[in-house]
């Protein structure tokens, strides 16, 4: 699978999601037959909502649609009676569930992360695909059993293995407000390893949403 330079946007971004894969290989050949082939670039998703965004950074009035507030549009996944849903309810957990929990979640849903959350409601952490593929640094795996080790516990593992980030560090948890436009959500997600932005209530940090670099172009393509 490839895309070529004179490909569309609109083409290459339809390709990656269609694919589901995270880039796709800009290739450019001289010859008719495609022989002797330049590897020029490596399309994302992201990149091409950098180029979006820098289109439209001083003229966002421009495009209407990029000054709604993100809780007016049918974007992203919702708690009830916040905002429009394009999916099912969002799915939250609780730090003492159990990882097997979370695994099944994650599959079930057919997402690729889940809010961790207080009683209240209130972003504590955030558990993804990615730090299941964490636990497989030095064999982190090998200590655990599923049913028994909490998100909590698993996130610890999986951060004291790759990183000296310390549970709950916002830096892994993207937030924007339901009031904030579309365009501030774009520019967001057109940050290099961003693939989804949480929707807080302000103080209190209560999830309201979450919407996904996937769920952006859906909505932009229509």
């Amino acid at each position: 699978m490839q895309a070529g330079p004179y490909d569309s946007l609109k083409d290459v971004a339809l390709k990656l999601m269609h694919n589901k894969v995270s880039t796709v290989p800009v290739i450019y050949s001289c010859l008719p037959d495609g022989s002797f082939p330049q590897l020029l670039h490596l399309a994302s998703l992201s990149g091409i909502l950098k180029c979006i965004c820098r289109q439209f950074r001083h003229s966002a009035s421009s495009l209407p649609i990029l000054e709604q507030p993100v809780c007016s549009i049918r974007l992203g996944t919702w708690v009830p009676r916040i905002g429009e849903s394009n999916r099912r309810p969002l799915t939250m957990l609780r730090p003492n569930a159990s990882l097997s929990a979370a695994l099944s979640m994650l599959m079930q849903a057919e997402v690729s992360s889940i809010p961790i959350v207080d009683d209240n409601d209130s972003l504590l952490d955030i558990y993804s695909r990615s730090d299941i593929t964490a636990l497989a640094k030095d064999r982190a795996y090998a200590q655990i059993h599923l049913d028994e080790i909490s998100i909590h516990q698993a996130l610890q593992l999986g951060q004291d293995a790759n990183s000296s980030y310390g549970l709950y560090n916002g830096q892994r948890c993207q937030m924007c407000l339901r009031t904030d436009p579309l365009h501030k959500v774009m520019e967001r997600l057109a940050n290099p390893g961003v693939r989804r932005i949480l929707i807080v209530e302000a103080g209190s940090k209560r999830v309201e949403g979450i919407i996904s670099l996937s769920d952006v172009f859906r909505f932009l393509l229509g």
